[in-house]
């Protein structure tokens, strides 16, 4: 018998059901505790306004793990002697990430926050929920073994070989000697685009996530062998 080794993709399409906005506040100056309260003000507003969207339902969720303060000299010139003087500054800063499901809310408060001083947005992710992700990658996964089948019969008939029968299906990365390196199972890609928008509202354009599969099997020239 002759092994034929091949490769199936698939891939489906979704729009973005949720949109994360991660962002931080961030205050530097002269005094610590001038520093401190701000970030606290500030960050506190914020994290209100994070519960309230969750609890009317608009936001799934929020998180707020990652706070951070140091201290470093900032050298300023010397109005006087014309050189330059070291000045101590103290700079701290609070993380938060908030979850949308609508995302007309994300645009109005990504519009709200975006006047609020030492508010800065990092980066938004567009993401699937879990139960669209799992059932595009099961229909995908369907379809790449599918695949598989197709191309290992065609090479098997090219060379007058008879019916295949399966040996092994690897998810990528997962065959034996790969070094893990290859493309993963299933990968999720999406943009945005955020730009100020007229009136009260940042213009939001988060592309199609993209689920993809790919698999690897092995087939075997020559009738199925049963039991």
């Amino acid at each position: 018998m002759t092994r034929i080794a091949v490769e199936g993709q698939a891939k489906r399409t979704h729009p973005a059901e949720r949109g994360t906005v991660n962002l931080h506040v961030a205050f530097s100056g002269t005094l610590r505790n001038d520093v401190v309260e701000r970030v606290a003000r500030t960050h506190t507003i914020l994290v209100d306004q994070a519960k309230a969207h969750v609890a009317a339902g608009a936001a799934e969720k929020w998180d707020s793990a990652s706070v951070h303060s140091y201290v470093y000299d900032d050298r300023v010139k010397n109005s006087e002697t014309g050189g330059k003087q070291r000045i101590r500054r103290f700079r701290a800063s609070a993380r938060l990430s908030v979850t949308f499901r609508d995302f007309e809310v994300l645009s109005t408060w990504l519009a709200d926050i975006m006047d609020v001083e030492g508010v800065e947005i990092d980066w938004l992710n567009w993401t699937l929920t879990d139960e669209t992700r799992k059932a595009l990658q099961a229909e995908a996964r369907v379809e790449a073994a599918g695949e598989t089948v197709v191309r290992a019969q065609s090479y098997a008939d090219a060379l007058g070989l008879g019916p295949v029968a399966p040996v092994a299906i690897y998810e990528a990365g997962l065959r034996g000697g790969n070094d893990g390196g290859g493309t993963p199972m299933y990968a999720m890609r999406a943009g945005a685009m955020a730009a100020a928008g007229g009136g009260a509202q940042v213009e939001l354009q988060p592309r199609d996530i993209d689920v993809e599969i790919t698999l690897s099997a092995d087939y075997e020239t020559g009738p199925v062998v049963e039991g």
